[in-house]
């Protein structure tokens, strides 16, 4: 990984930053964050990270890139993710949910798509950057949307849509309608029924300790992510390694077929962990009125999905009767969503516009596998 300064020298090198007199640049120093004043216009105000089309990403001190290991899927959007924790504070380690986040940290997750994405750095082009700060009063979520020139990109609470023509990473032609959400919309995937009588509060998605458990190249080869952040100081301990989600590296590499049978089924739960349970949970929306419970530590095959009758499918049912047939994948609502590209009827309902193949492929061989059931008798009774 480059470092800070020898970015700002290249940048100036090639005229995409001026020097004043002072030798100052409004990109040199520390992150300007302050979580309590409204945002800034531009991102780069911030100084989280510089972006170069020739370099690619470098960020500044304190602001520690992470990959997850089953992220979750945005019409094949390629993302760079990275946390910033302020000096002298540090994130609270959690085993199981999202780590606890001092206020003043960000989080920054960029969207970039190239033409063949079988090559994604060749003519990337970054697309939105949202930004989650952590104020005194919990989190808030802003959308910023890069210039033609890819050199900034400008506050936007409206969203966007991008019409976008790329080749997917299994070689095949994509026409997305690619989604920058609105500032409200954010709430829709990261609200929590978690505060004090159940009050709804926006909380991060995908920082928890099974999805960063994974080595990532800091530049000096390959290290655990969960020891990096404790070894850069924005983690406060690492009490012991929680078990990590699935990789799902190994489907985009070798396909569904590949895995062996006794991993399918954690293979699919992380995969639902995380493109479906922040909605889809005790503490989510959809899950309060659905009772439909995507998270990986859900142990009720019933909450589950399986022989359960929707609770608000509308009209995402397809004709069929159940979520989930055990041993039919054709008669299972929960696949026919993931798998649809009909609006209204698609899951998650934001976030996609197309298929993702190897995510369906991978429900579809997870429902397959089961062993079939009888849903009839296994219905509950009327008001149970």
């Amino acid at each position: 990984m480059l470092r800070f300064t020898q970015i700002l020298a290249s940048l100036f090198a090639v005229g995409l930053l001026v020097s004043c007199e002072s030798t100052s640049s409004p990109f040199e120093g520390p992150p300007t964050v302050d979580v309590e004043a409204p945002p800034p216009e531009s991102l780069s105000e911030l100084r989280l990270f510089l972006w170069d089309p020739g370099e690619g990403f470098v960020y500044n001190e304190r602001v520690v890139p992470y990959e997850l290991n089953t992220p979750l899927f945005s019409d094949y959007a390629l993302k760079e993710r990275a946390i910033y924790v302020p000096e002298g504070e540090t994130m609270g380690y959690d085993g199981e949910g999202v780590f606890s986040f001092p206020v003043g940290s960000v989080i920054v997750k960029t969207f970039y798509f190239a033409p063949d994405m079988r090559e994604p750095l060749v003519d990337r082009e970054l697309i939105e950057t949202r930004v989650l700060m952590h104020t005194s009063e919990g989190w808030e979520a802003w959308p910023y949307i890069w210039n033609e020139e890819q050199t900034d990109a400008v506050l936007s609470p409206s969203g966007a849509t991008r019409a976008l023509s790329f080749i997917d990473p299994q070689g095949e032609p994509r026409e997305a309608s690619y989604l920058v959400p609105q500032r409200n919309q954010c709430s829709s995937c990261h609200v929590r029924n978690i505060g004090e009588g159940g009050e709804a509060v926006l909380t991060p998605i995908g920082p928890a300790a099974r999805h960063l458990n994974r080595d990532l190249d800091y530049g000096a080869g390959a290290e655990n992510q969960l020891a990096h952040f404790l070894d850069v100081g924005i983690l406060n301990a690492l009490p012991a390694m929680t078990p990590a989600a699935f990789d799902f590296r190994r489907i985009e590499a070798d396909g569904v077929d590949a895995i062996p049978a006794a991993e399918v089924d954690f293979a699919a739960r992380s995969y639902l962990d995380a493109n479906c349970a922040h909605c889809h949970s005790p503490e989510g929306t959809a899950g309060v009125t659905s009772q439909l419970f995507l998270n990986h530590d859900n142990e009720d095959d019933f909450r589950l999905g399986v022989c359960k009758r929707p609770g608000s499918a509308g009209g995402g049912t397809f004709g069929r009767t159940y979520d989930l047939v055990p041993g039919d994948p054709e008669d299972s609502i929960l696949y026919l969503r993931v798998e649809t590209e009909e609006v209204g009827a698609m899951m998650p309902q934001l976030g996609r516009s197309v298929e993702h193949t190897m995510g369906s492929a991978l429900l579809y061989r997870w429902i397959a596998e089961m062993e079939p059931v009888d849903c009839g008798p296994m219905m509950p009774p009327p008001g149970g």
